[in-house]
């Protein structure tokens, strides 16, 4: 067991157990340890001194004591009431048969069920106990978690059931897993698509690896592209296609992809399943869009692929999970490659001149065929290309700017004034992208980072470092005449609730002060941005001066 899995099984243990009862009433704790000490004041020394009442008890000398007093509790129950007591026991080894019995059962049906799915996946046992490893501990910790379960069936009759339904369920094979969407309502929330997803995935990459590996035996036939493969590779084929895994060719090798949802044999329910959960499954399908750093598939299918990538990057706010990095890692890179171009599809010609072909593409993107995460940034490349023959923007763009894409089309995060001017709202998400970039820069030191970010972003990780305190990167974003000393100061970048770009002959933006904040800061601070010469001889932005 990983410690991923041992800290979901503890947090699931931590919930079952807050839900018990409490077992001990502390004043007839009390009331009997009075009532027992006053039938033996021949035999033991009591004081006269009435205990004070529960309000008056502090609450570290009744924690200091819990085992003292539990131990007299079972020790009084035992002098009064023997009976009882072993009546009780005998209700425990009753339990604990039950539990040898059902364990023994489940066990049976475990090794049934595990075999009934190797048999369908034609895995040899031994590659198969990988794939199941980590079910089989489960299913042995049970024998050793014997005591937590029987307190936890105690407060919840349906709790033992519960842990065999979740047993059983490690042992579903692809195609079982896939049918199970029947069994959900139509149609499924993102919530519910989700924790489909990952229970999925889970095992169907691992069973998609071992087919693949098999793959290599027959690399030179498939490239042959036979009228008539061998049998063993039709049975192979045949076998992970009912699994809704497909054959696949990247340009290097073949390997088998799970592909339940876009494949010709995706069964109706399919559809089921939440639009915006469909990029995961769709990775799934695909794997990188990037080889050898090329495009994989045609300029065309791998931006409709990115559209759906699209949907599931904003409506997924889990950033810590793997699978939104993954997936976001695909989505910049491969973005980044379209705009910029190959090596064996350049945007250029040889004399330099952008290709009609991408100038028509740049359209199609700020026109939002492909999405609206990349609309703006192709039209502002668009634009620079047809005003000077060459775009700033473009030569400049990194993964970060691709990124602010998605953000930008995230709610409330990106709003246009009436006046044509852009507004961002600080919220939680816009601080935390600022955390990044902020901690990407303490990291790096680089300085090309700054010298590349848009006036917005920087007055942004302005307030950032100045908000915690580092004085030495909020300089390094003031114009050499404006002393940081000068300058109000306040403790966050979450005293702020917007920024305004405001138009005019000169470049300024405002940082509106919620109102708790005003009587630090005031209502807002204006700053004006003026274009210097970076190192490598670039324009880029500092600002110049902070008003109130």
């Amino acid at each position: 067991m990983d410690d991923k899995q041992f800290e979901k099984r503890m947090e699931l243990l931590k919930k079952s157990y807050n839900r018990m009862e409490p077992q001990l009433d502390p004043e007839a704790v009390f009331a009997q340890i009075e009532a027992d000490n006053a039938t033996q004041k021949a035999q033991e020394t009591v004081t006269t001194q009435k205990p004070p009442s529960r309000w008056q008890k502090p609450a570290i000398w009744i924690a200091s004591i819990a085992s003292v007093l539990l131990l007299s509790v079972l020790v009084s129950s035992y002098v009064i009431n023997p009976s009882k007591f072993l009546q009780t026991a005998e209700q425990d080894q009753e339990e604990e048969k039950k539990y040898d019995e059902w364990l023994s059962n489940l066990t049976k049906k475990y090794q049934e069920k595990r075999e009934q799915m190797r048999k369908e996946l034609d895995i040899p046992e031994k590659e198969f106990s990988e794939i199941v490893q980590i079910a089989d501990n489960e299913l042995y910790d049970l024998s050793k978690s014997k005591e937590m379960i029987l307190r936890l069936q105690n407060t919840n009759d349906s709790f033992r059931k519960g842990v065999e339904t979740d047993i059983l369920d490690n042992l579903q094979t692809p195609r079982e897993r896939i049918q199970s969407i029947e069994t959900y309502g139509d149609p499924m929330s993102y919530e519910e698509s989700y924790y489909f997803y990952s229970k999925y995935s889970y095992s169907v990459v691992e069973i998609a690896r071992y087919y693949s590996n098999k793959l290599a035996q027959y690399e030179k036939v498939l490239s042959q592209k036979p009228k008539s493969l061998p049998e063993d590779l039709n049975k192979l084929i045949a076998t992970a296609k009912k699994q809704y895994l497909e054959l696949q060719y990247n340009g290097q090798s073949y390997s088998f992809r799970p592909n339940p949802v876009f494949g010709k044999d995706a069964p109706e329910y399919i559809d089921r399943l939440h639009p915006s959960v469909l990029g995961y499954f769709k990775y799934l399908a695909t794997g990188t869009l990037l080889v050898g750093g090329d495009l994989l598939y045609s300029i065309e299918d791998s931006a409709t692929i990115l559209c759906l990538y699209e949907k599931t990057l904003v409506a997924d706010y889990s950033t810590d999970r793997d699978s939104f990095n993954v997936l976001k890692g695909e989505f910049e890179n491969t973005w980044l490659t379209i705009f910029k171009g190959t090596e064996s599809n350049p945007i250029r010609t040889k004399t330099g001149q952008y290709k009609p072909e991408y100038m028509n593409l740049l359209t199609i993107i700020a026109n939002g065929e492909y999405g609206e995460a990349m609309r703006n940034t192709a039209q502002l490349i668009l634009d620079e290309i047809n005003l000077t023959g060459q775009s700033k923007t473009l030569e400049q763009l990194t993964t970060y700017d691709i990124w602010m894409g998605i953000l930008y089309a995230r709610e409330d995060l990106f709003m246009q004034t009436e006046d044509g001017t852009t507004s961002i709202s600080i919220n939680d998400d816009w601080i935390e992208q600022t955390r990044i970039l902020y901690n990407s820069y303490v990291v790096t030191r680089d300085d090309t980072i700054i010298d590349t970010l848009n006036p917005i972003n920087i007055v942004s990780l302005f307030l950032y470092a100045h908000g915690v305190g580092d004085r030495e990167i909020a300089q390094r974003l003031l114009t050499d005449d404006l002393d940081i000393d000068t300058i109000v100061q306040f403790d966050g970048m979450g005293k702020f609730k917007a920024l305004h770009e405001i138009g005019g002959a000169s470049l300024t933006i405002n940082a509106a002060v919620k109102n708790a904040a005003r009587g630090e800061i005031g209502q807002q601070l204006s700053f004006k941005l003026t274009s210097v010469v970076a190192k490598n001889g670039e324009q880029h932005y500092l600002i110049s001066a902070i008003n109130e």
